[in-house]
């Protein structure tokens, strides 16, 4: 195969291949990933390969294949099931046979587990892990904890490269020989900054998402957008809401947050109700207009005790909406502590509510801390360019050596 340039920003479409198309399956079992963040690769680099996305099935899927993009399923659980475990890498193996693909990428830390295994078994010639975020030991079993280091060295050890969308991530991947120093590359995050940006213009988005939702038009709403589990940090925000609520009527929560099958650590369906906060917390599932969900917010706050690198950090900062945020590394990555973003301890519910408490009577600085962050992510966060990354990864791996091995 010859070499492959990626084509520039706003050029046509083109097929540069000299030969056939690059071959690749991207493995993962969360649906909601490919529709939400892998969809924007999958577009980007459709001018010269041939993707096919090997998830579990779900209802997110539906516009994917309605791009034309080929999808097949295979059943998986997001926990810790050995026998389903065992399925899912057979299932896998069968797929990857059939399709004989030149490169296998898989993604997070259920996807690459099985997909390494399968891939190895089948013969694919070139790997590539994506690590989206680490799990943590931090109030886990000892062997849960253990179960996910074990899986975090097979499927780097496997991969052929292993990708971080974290910095601080791959240090601590490298440090803790869960992953060789030759094997890895910081990939970075991104986000689509034109859908943001034409968001950001838009006037009308914060009247109509309140009266829609029947939240006041005069109300402060701070915003979180986190899977529904604990870690998400919303025991905290629910704390401080109770302290705050008393002394600003007008201060109102709303929580994007849904729930993902087979996923631990869910909140209550009554969590609210028992927490004291009918109405003054709305909370909605999984949405498709999250750009005005920014435009109707006065304040993200991100609570979250691990991450990657949060794209909602991102987005929310290319919106121009202010941020409180956790003091942990992936948030780091994104924005600082008093000069892009307000900071609290993990699990300090007493200092996100004085966090939230500033913002609500410090109008001037904080907006001008969501200026600086929303260049800040202009600069750093482009997803295009991310793309051309994962292009340019598959095309040092590939190069001109054959693919296939024999059948």
């Amino acid at each position: 195969m010859s070499a492959i340039s990626f084509p520039a920003r706003g050029d046509a479409d083109v097929n540069t291949t000299a030969g056939r198309r690059l071959r690749v399956a991207h493995v993962t079992v969360t649906p909601e990933f490919v529709a939400k963040i892998l969809i924007h690769d999958l577009r980007r680099l459709a001018a010269h390969s041939d993707a096919t996305i090997v998830c579990v099935d779900g209802e997110a899927l539906a516009p994917v294949r309605a791009e034309g993009f080929r999808v097949i399923n295979f059943d998986a659980e997001r926990k810790i099931d050995p026998m389903q475990d065992v399925r899912s890498i057979w299932q896998l193996w069968r797929i990857l046979r059939r399709l004989r693909v030149d490169v296998l990428h898989t993604y997070a830390p259920k996807g690459g587990f099985v997909g390494q295994i399968a891939g190895a078994l089948a013969r694919v010639p070139r790997r590539i892990h994506s690590c989206r975020g680490i799990v943590t030991g931090e109030r886990m079993p000892r062997w849960k904890v253990a179960a996910a280091r074990l899986a975090d060295r097979l499927t780097n050890a496997l991969a052929d490269r292993v990708l971080f969308v974290s910095a601080a991530d791959l240090r601590f991947s490298v440090e803790r020989g869960l992953a060789s120093a030759d094997k890895v590359q910081h990939q970075g995050s991104g986000i689509d900054l034109a859908i943001f940006a034409r968001a950001r213009a838009s006037a009308t988005a914060r009247a109509r998402i309140r009266a829609e939702l029947g939240i006041r038009q005069d109300a402060f709403v701070a915003l979180t957008v986190g899977r529904y589990v604990e870690d998400k940090g919303y025991r905290e925000i629910a704390a401080a809401a109770r302290e705050l609520h008393g002394a600003f009527p007008r201060l109102h929560f709303l929580w994007v947050a849904p729930v993902m099958s087979g996923e631990d650590g869910v909140l209550p369906d009554d969590f609210i109700a028992d927490s004291g906060l009918a109405g003054v917390v709305t909370r909605v599932g999984m949405r498709d207009d999250m750009a005005d969900l920014y435009a109707a917010a006065d304040v993200l706050v991100h609570a979250s005790h691990r991450e990657g690198v949060p794209r909602v950090v991102m987005e929310s900062a290319a919106m121009g909406l202010p941020i409180i945020a956790s003091d942990i590394p992936g948030n780091r990555e994104v924005v600082a502590d008093g000069q892009t973003a307000l900071f609290f301890a993990v699990r300090d519910a007493g200092r996100l509510a004085a966090q939230l408490r500033f913002a609500m009577e410090n109008a001037t600085p904080i907006s001008a801390m969501a200026e600086r962050a929303r260049t800040h992510v202009q600069h750093h966060f482009d997803q295009d360019r991310l793309s051309e990354r994962v292009w340019g990864v598959y095309r040092d791996m590939v190069g001109d050596t054959p693919m296939h091995p024999a059948a």
